[in-house]
């Protein structure tokens, strides 16, 4: 009912408000001086070094920059995706602003081990997709130092393995661009605090930039103190021909996120957790150089070569057991492409052919310590005030060191696995002008991805174990050639339509290759058992759309969009055990919709409305695990929703200019009732749909930017995630499971530039 009522009553407001802007807009065309800048698409590959007109992409490509990260006030990256972004929704399972799930048209980023990774992330040419599990830890990328973001939709090949529903490509600042000095300082509620200092300049051809910022925060829930620390410096040779960079990240943090509450807790303390800790600590450095060479006539040479370091400590508390986890990783690679802008018998055309690789060497150790350890059941249950969970998880990592050689009794070794992952291959994409008003392109790419595990507990079980035996070390191979083809044809120099048709494929991760044994299961992340082979997911877009303009203060994009995946994974719990499964490839899944984006400039300011359609669905019948009745199995049938994507989603925000000194900011979102993980087969009752405002005012005085940013302002109480569990300690039986939002926030803060 309550989803029923809000979204025809915040589908009218925001129509409405499209309507007056577009009328007010054109009333002040006849005098404002302001107009809409024209936008070139730089990710046309993952390197950004072939910018191309948005209006000759077969695509509805996004972007943002770092001036319009900075006014638009939002906590950090991927908060900014989601209220600027048409179609870019978060799902809070931890309850961590720097640890969502970030999902588009139906597919998740996430950092969570097991979770089917749906999009791919690139900074600065190199793909950050962790190659354990294909996911990505949002907290490692420094958002101050990003100049540059673009969304690209759809399965495009030219960005490699696992892109099936879109790829994020990112560009950092550097000092030419960004010269001079930015100091912040803000604070409030929830104890939250953070600093920001960054300098850029440049002397002759070479150039440097630094950025540097620390994050600090109680959390709005109890136990859930975090710190976030990023660190970025850029150095660079800029020659009349030759353009070379060479930067420097470092980040160590500490994020603690307590999960979702069940229902009964929820509706008496929205602050409460369930268990606590979950700790999340790690530490980067990450080196990178690119180098673009301007050959003449048209040609120009780019390439990157990086490393990177990782080391991940985690301390879990769960109902039957602590986790305790180590992955040391690193990895490397490079790129290299040719690229051509210029005419080919006379007519205009773009081409780039290049080719990537990545490597990476990664040690996983886990153990797990019993429900019967005293130490676990206080650390469960102690409700009184506590450091977190720090010296537990520096004394049980200590341990975590000798659980091979068996001197820690109270532990059980799950994990102790070594992988190596190998995966690139060519790609290219050739733009041209056919006929006038009619560019096509065409693109493709052979990915080769290799896997080799070394499962190091092979062979030390007892006999009497039940798990002796088992082997999961292996070797496995997927390649593939993928191709793309689309087409956009200009009728007027306001009205331009577009249509593509491109296709990648997802190789199966290290975790899902090695738990994939209906008789073997395991629980996703703390055990690797010897499995049969997954198969690849095939992706298949199909993209139509129609651009247009009422100039030069509207521009309108309106896209449908398909995406069907054949042999999805997905992860089935056993029907005997709480958290024990095996991941499954599923025949078929399609995902399907409409996005709307609007944006305009008037005198006073700017607006951007953003409406998305977004149909996730099985497409087979399966059976699935659930909690949700009590044979603890569903048939989910063809044409059930997928778990935890909206429907309905709408976000906009409108930015004003009073005078030269004060400005107004507001922007806010309306999220559609979500099917909650584990309800598959639909049975249930969805998430209630929620809309959450936020406001903002800065004032300019000299070199000084006084703001104030309020978060939530009509502190609704909503919930971002929700999934059904059997409540075991307060024997309460199956419930809902829900992240509960962020309340009402206030804080302010102080930034100068010189």
């Amino acid at each position: 009912m309550r989803s029923q009522r809000i979204c025809p009553v915040l589908l009218h407001i925001f129509g409405s408000a499209a309507l007056s802007l577009v009328l007010a807009t054109s009333v002040l065309a006849q005098s404002s001086p302001v107009a809409l800048p024209d936008i070139e698409v730089r990710g046309t590959t993952p390197l950004m070094s072939s910018p191309v007109a948005r209006e000759h992409i077969p695509a509805n490509v996004q972007t943002i920059t770092g001036e319009q990260i900075t006014r638009r006030g939002a906590l950090n990256l991927t908060d900014t995706l989601s209220r600027s972004l048409g179609g870019v929704n978060l799902n809070h399972v931890q309850n961590n602003p720097f640890q969502p799930d970030v999902s588009y048209r139906g597919f998740t980023s996430s950092f969570l081990i097991g979770t089917p990774p749906g999009l791919s992330v690139f900074v600065d040419g190199v793909r950050v997709n962790e190659p354990l599990a294909d996911q990505v830890n949002w907290d490692l990328i420094p958002t101050d130092a990003i100049d540059r973001l673009e969304l690209i939709p759809g399965s495009n090949p030219v960005y490699g393995r696992n892109t099936l529903g879109g790829t994020i490509v990112m560009q950092t600042k550097r000092g030419f661009t960004h010269p001079g000095t930015t100091a912040e300082v803000w604070g409030g509620s929830f104890a939250r605090y953070r600093t920001l200092l960054q300098h850029g300049g440049s002397r002759g051809k070479f150039d440097y930039f630094v950025s540097g910022n620390l994050f600090l925060e109680d959390g709005f829930r109890d136990f859930s103190k975090s710190h976030v620390g990023h660190l970025f410096g850029k150095v660079g040779y800029r020659g009349e021909h030759d353009d070379l960079t060479l930067s420097l990240t470092h980040v160590n943090n500490k994020l603690t996120g307590n999960g979702p509450l069940p229902e009964s807790r929820l509706k008496h303390d929205r602050s409460a957790v369930f268990t606590h800790p979950d700790i999340f600590k790690p530490d980067l450095w990450f080196l990178n150089s690119q180098y673009q060479r301007d050959l003449g006539r048209g040609f120009s040479l780019s390439a990157n070569l990086y490393g990177r370091l990782l080391d991940v400590d985690q301390f879990n508390v769960d109902v039957e057991e602590d986790v305790d986890a180590r992955t040391n990783q690193k990895s490397w690679g490079g790129a290299l492409q040719l690229a051509y802008q210029g005419t080919v018998w006379e007519r205009p055309v773009s081409i780039a052919i290049g080719g990537d690789y990545s490597g990476a060497r990664l040690d996983h150790l886990i153990g797990e310590r019993g429900e019967d350890d005293d130490d676990a059941d206080d650390n469960r249950d102690d409700n009184s005030d506590h450091d977190d969970g720090d010296d537990e998880m520096e004394d049980d990592l200590a341990l975590l060191q000798v659980l091979v050689e068996g001197e820690a009794d109270e532990f059980e070794v799950e994990t102790n696995v070594k992988t190596e992952t190998h995966a690139g291959g060519p790609f290219f994409t050739i733009s041209a002008e056919l006929m006038d008003k009619l560019t096509v392109t065409v693109s493709g790419r052979y990915e080769v991805t290799h896997l080799r595990i070394k499962d190091r507990l092979a062979g030390l079980e007892d006999d009497d174990d039940d798990g002796a035996g088992t082997d999961a070390s292996g070797n496995h191979t997927f390649e593939r050639f993928n191709p793309a083809v689309g087409a956009t044809y200009t009728f007027t120099e306001h009205l331009s339509l577009y249509a593509g048709y491109s296709e990648s494929y997802r190789a199966p991760t290290a975790i899902e290759l090695t738990c994939a044994n209906p008789e073997a299961p395991c629980p996703v992340p703390t055990a690797i058992v010897d499995d049969p082979p997954l198969n690849a997911v095939k992706g298949k877009t199909w993209e139509t759309g129609v651009r247009w303009a009422l100039p030069p203060y509207v521009d309108a994009t309106l896209a449908f969009f398909r995406t069907d995946l054949k042999d999805d994974i997905l992860f089935r719990n056993e029907p005997e055990s709480r958290v024990l499964g095996f991941f499954q490839n599923v025949d078929a899944t399609r995902r399907q919709g409409i996005e709307l984006l609007l944006r305009g400039v008037w005198s006073w300011g700017n607006w951007f409305l953003n409406y998305t359609v977004t149909d996730a669905t099985f497409n087979d019948e399966i059976e699935l695990f659930t909690f949700a009745n009590e044979e603890r199995i569903a048939l989910v049938r063809d044409g059930d929703r997928l778990p935890l994507v909206p429907p309905h989603r709408v976000n906009g925000g409108i930015e004003f200019f009073i005078g030269s000194q004060l400005r107004l900011s507001l922007d806010g979102a309306y999220v559609d009732g979500q099917r909650l993980r584990g309800d598959e087969a639909n049975q249930r009752s969805r998430l209630d749909p929620y809309f959450v405002a936020n406001a903002m005012v800065e004032y300019s005085y000299k070199a000084f930017d006084i703001f104030l940013r309020l978060e939530n302002i009509f502190d609704e109480e909503y919930e971002s995630y929700g999934a059904y569990f059997e409540n075991a300690v307060d024997d309460t039986g199956v419930e809902r499971f829900m992240g509960p939002g962020q309340p009402f926030g206030a804080f302010g803060g102080v930034r100068v530039k010189f």
